[in-house]
């Protein structure tokens, strides 16, 4: 008998093994739904926690890069729970600073700092100096992300003296510098960003050498980083509106929630406000330097035409998102239920999806609802349709109310978000706004 519980215990093993390789084999194929469910009968059938480690470290990275954050904080967990059993404390730092990525995307800064530490104290008992310098430049992030330059500077120069090729690391040291100087130093680390791989890192070294060059009067020179700087924002925006189709199209029959990333509108936002901080500061020149009127009168029209350049592009922003919402199916399904001849209210599951697609597309649209009024589920209903481009009567059809009950939650959700009485009408534009 127990020699069959072992034969069927080795059996098992080498599923749950099958299982993992697929699923690798999957992932690099960039079928991420189909080898989330491999890994997942992988964790299932996995005998030994050294599989259970590789399974769930992979799944974790898998979730994390797909925008599933708190999936992904799961798996880790699990991961860290199996090295504890093993007692692996190179595993144990590995699964304390993925812990810590994720809870830095969730903007939980003081839980993404402990677990930072706590790997960065590890590496210390264990004496794994490449470990030590990895998760120091990442704490260093993390700081340098906070303001906290002197923090920032400690824990990066040593990592930066050891790895000087490092990508990441001259974009962090870019960024100190720039920030706190000597500026020399950050000339030379922003122009050594210009030519790596990653376009992300060439956006930002031509925008931060534009900031230098303009602060040194250098406006020439500016204006060509600017233009290089707009040319890499397009690209990194076509390739993340490319990301966001894909994720919906792959993940919607499996119901997961895929959030992309919202970095490049905070980008596109800062960029502006630098370019009318520069317009101020060159019409300031023109009063006092009259003998060059002409001249700053020039650079000054060329800086006010990348604003509005600047600013149709957020427009188009907008748009492209906009279309990726409509686009969706879970918005065809709405105009399908729409075009019978006796509508059917939506059910749960489809409140859900539609919630997290308009999620995913409009990354900002739920804190930025939050941060004015606490609404009901059914408010918070009426406003997805709307934002979905649903129309009154449609909306009264698809929550099973009446037309002027849909009226009359609108006009009353605008009077307690704002104070004062408005129409229906008023409150469809500012979530269209959000």
């Amino acid at each position: 008998m127990s020699a069959l519980l072992l034969l069927l215990g080795a059996c098992r093993g080498d599923v749950a093994q099958r299982y993992y390789e697929e699923g690798l084999s999957l992932m690099e194929e960039g079928d991420a739904p189909q080898a989330l469910e491999r890994l997942r009968k992988a964790a299932d059938h996995a005998r030994t926690d050294s599989l259970r480690v590789a399974v769930y470290s992979e799944m974790g990275q898998l979730l994390f890069a797909e925008g599933l954050q708190e999936q992904a904080l799961v798996a880790f967990r699990q991961a860290h729970d199996a090295d504890c059993r093993l007692g692996d404390t190179v595993g144990l730092i590995c699964d304390l600073r993925d812990i810590g990525n994720v809870y830095r995307t969730r903007e939980a800064d003081d839980s993404c700092r402990i677990f930072f530490e706590e790997a960065l104290r590890l590496t210390e008992m264990s004496g794994n100096r490449e470990q030590r310098l990895e998760v120091g430049s990442q704490l260093a992030g993390y700081h340098l992300w906070h303001g906290h330059y002197e923090e920032a500077r400690r824990l990066l120069l040593p990592a930066l003296q050891e790895m000087p090729d490092n990508a990441g690391l001259r974009f962090m040291a870019a960024d100190l510098y720039r920030h706190t100087g000597p500026q020399d130093s950050a000339h030379y680390y922003c122009r050594s960003l210009l030519g790596e791989e990653a376009v992300v890192h060439r956006q930002m070294g031509h925008k931060w050498l534009a900031e230098l060059l303009l602060r040194d009067g250098r406006t020439d020179e500016a204006a060509r980083h600017l233009e290089q700087y707009e040319l890499l924002t397009d690209t990194l925006q076509q390739e993340i509106d490319t990301e966001a189709l894909r994720r919906t199209n792959a993940l919607y029959d499996y119901t997961r929630r895929a959030r992309q990333n919202a970095h490049l509108q905070t980008r596109l936002v800062l960029a502006i406000a630098t370019v009318c901080v520069l317009v101020s500061l060159l019409l300031a020149a023109l009063f006092w330097f009259s003998r060059r009127r002409m001249y700053y009168r020039l650079k000054v029209q060329q800086l006010e035409r990348l604003l509005d350049e600047y600013r149709n592009r957020d427009e188009q922003v907008a748009d492209r998102q906009q279309q990726i919402l409509t686009q969706s199916p879970i918005c065809r399904r709405i105009m399908q239920l729409l075009g019978d001849s006796a509508p059917k209210p939506l059910t749960d599951e489809e409140w859900h999806i539609l919630r997290d697609t308009i999620g995913k597309t409009h990354p900002q649209f739920f804190r930025r609802l939050g941060e004015f009024q606490r609404l009901s589920p059914h408010e918070i209903r009426i406003s997805l349709l709307i934002k979905a481009g649903i129309g009154p009567a449609d909306i009264a059809k698809l929550t099973a109310h009446s037309k002027q009950s849909v009226s009359s939650t609108r006009s009353r959700l605008y009077e307690k978000t704002f104070g004062q009485k408005g129409t229906p009408a008023q409150w469809d534009e500012f979530i269209l706004s959000l």
